[in-house]
C-alpha cells in the first residue's frame, strides 16, 4: 500500500509533468481535454468531501494496483482513447497543483464522479459539467499562454486537439429517477432531455468559443442494464427497459442537437463525433462470446469488495462501471471501427480538416 501510495504522489508531483511534456513526437493531436463523470474521472474526487471516491481496493488492481481515483480495475475509456493517441493519459485536474499545471500541454482531465450536466445533479462535492468548463477556462486564458509564443499558435493548437466529453447519466440517476419516485412530481421525459441537451450544447460553446473544435461526445447507455438497476428474478436477469426508454430519449436527440448547435451559434470549422453507447452494448448483449465477454450482467466486484479473477471477461467492475476489458471494446470501436462512433471515427475526426 505503501508504494502505491507513493507512486501516486510522484506522479502527480513529477511523473505525469515528465510525460505531459516529453510524449512522442508521433502524437496525432496536440492534446486530449477530458470532461465528464465517474466513467472517464481520473482521480479528482480523490481530494474532494464526497463518498464517491475511487481512491481505494478494489479499485486500480490492473492499474499497477494502484488506486487512482478510475472507477474501474483499470484504465477508462479516456485513458485507452489518450494512449491510442500517442498522448499520456490526462492527470486530473485537482490533482496537479497550481505552480505546475502550466508544464501540461499534452491535455489535462477535468472530470468528477457522481456529478452530471446539470448543477443539482450530485452526490456529495463534485465537480459539475459548468465547474469543470470553469476550469479549463483557467487553463486556456492562464496556463496555456505561457507555452505558445502567439494567440495563433495557442489558436491552432485548440483546433488540433480532442475534446471528449462522458457525461449525463448521473443527471437521471441522481437528479431525473429521484424526482420522480417522489409523490405528486411530474416529470416529463421528453422536457427533461430537451433541457440536458441544451445545457449540454451551452457547456460545448464554451469550449468552442475558447478555441475547442474536434469534439467527441459519449452516449448515455442503457443505465436499465447496469448492476444496480437490472432486473432480478430467481430465474433470470433482465434490464430495466422502461428506465432504458427514458435514457434513450437523450442518445436519440443527441445528433440532431449537435447539428442544430452547430448551426444556431454559427460554430464554424467544428466536428462531432458520438460514441451510441446504447447500439453497442445491445450488440454486445446479444453476442458476448464474440467481444471475448461471459458476463455482462453482474458486477465483478462481490460482496465484500473481492474483485473476481476473470476480469477481462466481466463487462460491469462494480454496480455501475465498466471493466477495463469493456472499455478496451468502446475505445477500440470508437477509434478505429465504423458505425457505433458517427458520422467518422476518432481516427477520421483526428485528420479531418
Amino acid at each position: 500500500m505503501f508504494t502505491c501510495k507513493l507512486f501516486w504522489v510522484m506522479s502527480l508531483i513529477s511523473l505525469q509533468l515528465l510525460l505531459a511534456n516529453c510524449y512522442s513526437t508521433k502524437s496525432l493531436v496536440p492534446a486530449l481535454y477530458v470532461f465528464g463523470d465517474s466513467s472517464v474521472d481520473a482521480g479528482n474526487n480523490n481530494i474532494l468531501n464526497t463518498i464517491s471516491k475511487a481512491n481505494r481496493f478494489p479499485y486500480g488492481i490492473d492499474f499497477n494496483n494502484c488506486s487512482t481515483g478510475r472507477f474501474s480495475n483499470g484504465k477508462t475509456f479516456a485513458d485507452l482513447i489518450a494512449i491510442k493517441l500517442g498522448l499520456p493519459m490526462p492527470p486530473p485536474y485537482i490533482g496537479v497543483s497550481s505552480t505546475e499545471r502550466y508544464q501540461i500541454v499534452s491535455g489535462i482531465n477535468y472530470a468528477s464522479g457522481s456529478c452530471g450536466i446539470l448543477n443539482s445533479s450530485r452526490n456529495g462535492e463534485c465537480l459539475s459539467l459548468e465547474k469543470q468548463v470553469e476550469y479549463f477556462t483557467s487553463t486556456v486564458m492562464n496556463d496555456l499562454p505561457r507555452n505558445f509564443q502567439s494567440k495563433t499558435e495557442l489558436r491552432n493548437y485548440l483546433s488540433k486537439s480532442i475534446f471528449l466529453l462522458s457525461t449525463g447519466a448521473n443527471d437521471y440517476i441522481l437528479n431525473y429517477f429521484k424526482q420522480a419516485m417522489r409523490p405528486n412530481q411530474m416529470v416529463n421525459p421528453e422536457e427533461f432531455a430537451d433541457h440536458l441537451l441544451d445545457q449540454l450544447g451551452s457547456n460545448i460553446k464554451k469550449i468552442y468559443d475558447l478555441g475547442g473544435r474536434k469534439f467527441v461526445i459519449i452516449g448515455i447507455g442503457p443505465i436499465g442494464c447496469i448492476p444496480s438497476f437490472i432486473i432480478k428474478t430467481p430465474h433470470s436477469q433482465n434490464c430495466n427497459e422502461v428506465i432504458n426508454q427514458v435514457v434513450k430519449l437523450f442518445t436519440n436527440k443527441l445528433p440532431r442537437k449537435l447539428q442544430e448547435l452547430k448551426f444556431k451559434f454559427k460554430l464554424s470549422g467544428s466536428l462531432f463525433t458520438i460514441l451510441d453507447s446504447f447500439k453497442l452494448f445491445r450488440k454486445i448483449q446479444n453476442s458476448p462470446e464474440k467481444f471475448g465477454l461471459t458476463n455482462i450482467r453482474d458486477s465483478c466486484v462481490v460482496e465484500g469488495g473481492k474483485p473476481c479473477e476473470n476480469r477481462k471477461e466481466y463487462y460491469f467492475y462494480d454496480f455501475a462501471h465498466n471493466t477495463e476489458a469493456a472499455n478496451e471494446i468502446l475505445a477500440n470501436r470508437c477509434f478505429g471501427g465504423r458505425h457505433i462512433c458517427f458520422p467518422m471515427n476518432i481516427e477520421k475526426l483526428v485528420h479531418a480538416l
